[in-house]
């Protein structure tokens, strides 16, 4: 009997192991890639500083990789609302075009992060403080975008 009942256990892991697909996985190995950045006067020097440390730049030996980043916006406006036409919600967006060339193979890509915080509560200096942590969940943001695409490419 309990011979039996191990072996329906048993039978539904493998089943769900096979369902969920573990085995597709694959490893990528980036080490022997060099990364050739170039960024656009646009560009902020802290958005800059976090994708140099991300993509180590190696120009010593193996494939290049080179990235253009350009056209780097923010915008910021009110939601106006209510009674007394406050602005309830501030909304906040980025974008930049990025250009991967690997192998020959040439790709652009528009990428865009949007964020909404309420801004009624705050006074000046606090939607000040929030603005610039909401640019940087941007920078963040924009920064995982450009290494999925980076990381498609090297597939």
């Amino acid at each position: 009997m309990a011979h039996k009942r191990n072996l329906n256990i048993l039978l539904i892991v493998l089943v769900f192991v096979y369902a969920c697909a573990v085995g597709d996985y694959k490893q990528v190995k980036t080490v022997n890639k060099s990364y050739l950045i170039s960024f656009d006067s646009g560009i902020p020097k802290s958005f800059q500083v976090k994708i140099n440390s991300i993509f180590k730049q190696n120009n010593g030996y193996g494939e290049n990789v080179k990235i253009n980043i350009n056209n780097y916006l923010f915008k910021q406006y009110e939601v106006y609302s209510g009674r007394s036409l406050r602005a309830l919600e501030s909304e906040a967006k980025s974008s930049l075009q990025v250009t991967i060339v690997s192998n020959g193979n040439e790709i652009n890509k528009s990428l865009m992060s949007m964020k909404r915080f309420d801004s009624i509560e705050l006074n000046p200096l606090a939607e000040q403080e929030m603005l610039s942590f909401i640019e940087n969940e941007m920078f963040d943001d924009l920064l995982n975008q450009i290494i999925i695409e980076v990381n498609l490419i090297d597939l």
